[in-house]
């Protein structure tokens, strides 16, 4: 920073306004960029200026009254101080008042007669000395004499001459010895003089004599005048002026009009000439207007208001009215475009400064801000409308056409998608149009005057407002409509929908929102993420509520629990799509989302009830299969030869495609060991693998449902493939009347026993086809009821049988035994292990009681 300007001298020091005033001083400017200020008694008179150097300045005074100081701003020293004032006056222009003329320069020709020209500033008086004056550019400075003799001046013809000044002002630069030699020409004038007077009086007394001769005569004539006019010649003067008046009116009443409109047109022409900016200011607004350059409309409003916004000129004030309505105009013109949406916010943030540069009344920047949200919501809404009235037309052309290529998409078509996006986009957009706008509104940027504190809350809950609105339709995007869709479809319309929503979501955090809008939208996708794991679930549900049409009865794999169809590796099929396409979709959190399936969390809630109805609805599923067809008897061929004669007329053969309903039973059973033992150990291990809480519950649920399917089955096969078999043993015992004899010698069983053994070798046969390892939970159940009904049998035998008889009976339980020794219940187990521990017991008793049977 340099010294800061001061003003030392001025001139001329008053002034009407528009005096070319010279300034003097130091430190005025290093160059004419660097004056960056001038105000002369508090008028900007920076246009009018001119630099000249750093310490002169030419400039021409404003609209002002009184005196004032004249201070100086420059970029280098900044604010500057004045040691002298300027007066300013203001005069009244009429006919008589003097004006700028050309005036020749040349000295006026000598009259013959010797009169003086009427305009003395015509005479240009030579150089007393005898010298030639000097040039322009060698005259002394006139601001250095003014203030070397302030109240003299240089003019020969002036009361108040000073030589120095004079001698200054044309000889500053002659020597010494040519002054000397003017000072003798100017003593022989002078002595010439005197001496031309005298000498014209001695040649010229008879001419002298006689014009006191007349002046004589004159008196006399005039005391003669008065003594026959009397002594008040003034009426009959008075009467002549006046009649010499109207004849000179009536000679120049046409010159004098004439030299008054010329006066008036040259003042005119001169007021147009200085103030050319005035009177062209309309025409440039409105060409600027047009052009839409509406900056330089504000400055040249800025500066017409400056120099002429304190006026008394009428002519003045009604160019000024014209421009006021123009800027009203144009005030209105920028607040309509300002409001009107779309704009960007750029372009809407150069309108709002405008219309502060030009003093509108009200706040731009908040009108902006309303207006911005305004449009925020209406464009939800359009967005949903639009969309909504596609998704309508397609489903209406759909139900025309019905064509393959879009059968099964149902209503929740692309259209969501887009929907989504659209909506999405918009948010953020809008969000970062009205945020930043906000900011600056708020940080003083963009108000004319200091925002109200309420504002803070309003805006907010504008921000609010929106985002629910878009919270809103994006539910609605979500939850309504319907319609059946593939899995592959689904998936990329949720993951598809999901991104549009997350970079929105990252859009907005950049922003620097506040956290409740924030929380608002962090919610939806919240919730598209439980919707989106719950809609998989409930696919899986309806995939394996289908699985009883699916069952061929095909077996694809024998395993350690028997032969198995399709259906386990579906309903794991099944339950893995939709763990992966929780885990791929819906599973991850994005940027500050929270865990989907946290534990105790009502998502995991829902994940294990929905797993619960699924594992229960395959247990359906599988009790369907097992009893279709529960009218049906079983195929009893295997039976006795006996009653096959008697049965083959009330039993029919029950197929269905391809496998008897004994087999499908038996599968069934299979399928939920199966089940049991490996499905769900593998889907709860991918529960696991996935990172899911294990459904601990709704596996333990399965597993019991599966158990008691088995044990219903098991029962039921027990029933209607045990009970004719049991049938068949009394009827076989006492075929043909079989007796035995007291003393006959019972070397074998009878038939019934080998009929016996052979119907359970054909049930083993069929359930070990099926059931393998198994298959001896069922053998055994129908083995314990032959037992049982053979312990029926000989309970109601005779008490007192014959010794043969006995024996008979003896040898065909013990065979029976030893044929169904493998497949012993948990009660002939008992008895074996009370049998086993009377051995230990006894041990050393039965050997005492047996200690000679070797030697016999």
């Amino acid at each position: 920073m340099g010294p800061p300007p001061v003003v030392t001298g001025i001139s001329p020091k008053e002034g009407p306004p528009g005096t070319r005033v010279t300034i003097r001083g130091e430190f005025l400017g290093t160059s004419v960029i660097d004056l960056i200020g001038l105000k002369i008694c508090g008028c900007d008179c920076l246009l009018s200026a001119e630099w000249k150097s750093k310490n002169k300045i030419v400039a021409r005074s404003g609209p002002c009254k009184g005196r004032g100081d004249i201070i100086v701003t420059t970029r280098s020293g900044g604010e500057g101080t004045s040691t002298v004032q300027f007066r300013g006056y203001h005069e009244s222009i009429g006919p008589v008042k003097e004006s700028a003329v050309w005036v020749e320069e040349a000295a006026p020709p000598s009259l013959p007669w010797g009169r003086r020209p009427m305009s003395p500033t015509t005479y240009t008086p030579p150089d007393p000395l005898g010298l030639s004056t000097e040039g322009d550019e060698c005259k002394f400075p006139e601001d250095e004499l003014n203030e070397m003799f302030p109240d003299g001046s240089g003019k020969l013809s002036d009361d108040n001459f000073q030589p120095g000044w004079y001698l200054l002002e044309h000889h500053s630069n002659t020597s010494f010895e040519d002054l000397k030699a003017g000072m003798v020409f100017l003593q022989r004038k002078v002595e010439g003089q005197k001496e031309g007077q005298l000498s014209f009086l001695k040649a010229n007394t008879g001419a002298v004599m006689d014009q006191l001769d007349r002046l004589v005569l004159l008196k006399n004539m005039y005391e003669e005048d008065q003594r026959k006019n009397g002594k008040e010649p003034l009426p009959s003067l008075q009467s002549a002026i006046e009649e010499s008046i109207k004849l000179a009116d009536s000679l120049f009443s046409e010159i004098l009009s004439r030299k008054e409109n010329a006066d008036k047109t040259r003042e005119a022409l001169s007021l147009l000439m200085r103030h050319k900016f005035l009177f062209q200011l309309p025409a440039s607004i409105d060409r600027n207007i047009r052009k839409k350059e509406y900056d330089l409309v504000v400055n040249d409003y800025t500066r017409v208001k400056n120099l002429f916004g304190n006026t008394d000129v009428k002519l003045f004030q009604k160019i000024l009215d014209e421009i006021d309505k123009k800027i009203e105009d144009l005030k209105q013109k920028l607040y309509t475009r300002m409001k009107t949406m779309p704009i960007h916010v750029q372009e809407q943030t150069k309108y709002i400064r405008l219309l502060i540069s030009l003093n509108w009344e009200g706040d731009a920047a908040w009108v902006a801000i309303t207006a911005r949200k305004d449009y925020l919501m209406s464009l939800m809404e359009k967005v949903k409308d639009h969309f909504k009235h596609k998704e309508e037309q397609e489903t209406n052309d759909r139900g025309k056409r019905k064509s393959k290529e879009t059968e099964g998409e149902g209503v929740w078509s692309a259209w969501r998608a887009a929907w989504c996006a659209a909506a999405c986009g918009a948010l953020a957009a809008e969000l970062h149009a009205l945020w930043p706008l906000a900011r600056r509104y708020f940080a003083g940027e963009l108000a004319g005057e200091p925002a109200d504190p309420q504002r803070h809350k309003d805006l907010k809950e504008m921000i609010i407002a929106g985002v629910e609105l878009f919270s809103e339709h994006m539910r609605s995007c979500l939850l309504s409509g319907g319609g059946a869709v593939s899995a592959d479809t689904l998936r990329t319309r949720l993951v598809a929908n999901l991104r549009y929503l997350r970079e929105a979501y990252d859009s907005l955090l950049k922003l620097d929102l506040p956290s409740q809008p924030l929380s608002i939208v962090e919610k939806v996708i919240f919730d598209y993420r439980v919707h989106g794991m719950t809609v998989f679930l409930q696919r899986a549900l309806k995939r394996v509520k289908g699985l009883a049409d699916k069952e061929t009865w095909k077996i694809e794999e024998f395993t350690d629990y028997g032969a198995i169809t399709n259906l386990p590796n579906l309903l794991e099929t099944y339950m893995n799509d939709a763990l992966s396409a929780i885990h791929k979709c819906v599973g991850s959190a994005g940027r500050r989302e929270g865990a989907l399936l946290a534990d105790g969390s009502e998502p995991a809630a829902a994940l294990h009830r929905h797993t619960h109805q699924i594992l229960l609805a395959y247990s359906s599923a599988l009790n369907d299969l097992a009893f279709k067809h529960p009218d049906q008897d079983f195929n009893n061929t295997s039976l006795s030869v006996a009653l096959d004669q008697k049965l083959e007329e009330s039993v029919t053969q029950s197929v269905v495609d391809g496998c008897s309903w004994q087999r499908r039973l038996l599968i069934a059973a299979a399928n939920a060991h199966y089940t049991r033992r490996v499905t769900l150990t593998n889907i709860a291990n991918t529960f696991e693998n996935y990172g899911f809480p294990k459904p601990s519950q709704a596996l333990q649920a399965a597993k019991e449902a599966l158990s008691s399917l088995e044990s219903t089955i098991a029962e039921t096969y027990l029933e209607h493939k045990g009970d004719p078999l049991v049938g068949t043993i009394e009827p076989s015992m006492y075929m043909g009347r079989y007796r035995t004899d007291a003393d006959a010698l019972v070397d074998d069983a009878r038939p019934y026993v080998y009929e016996i053994i052979n119907n359970l070798i054909a049930v083993h046969a069929e359930v070990d086809s099926v059931c393998g390892p198994a298959s001896s939970r069922y053998v055994r159940d129908i083995c314990e009821t032959v037992c049982e009904e053979l312990a029926r049998l000989a309970a109601c035998a005779p008490a007192q049988l014959a010794r043969a008889a006995a024996f008979q009976a003896r040898l065909e339980y013990t065979l029976l035994h030893v044929a169904t020794a493998g497949h012993l219940t948990r009660k002939a187990e008992r008895m074996d292990n009370i049998v086993e521990g009377f051995k230990k017991r006894m041990e050393l008793q039965l050997a005492s009681l047996n200690c000679n049977m070797e030697t016999v």
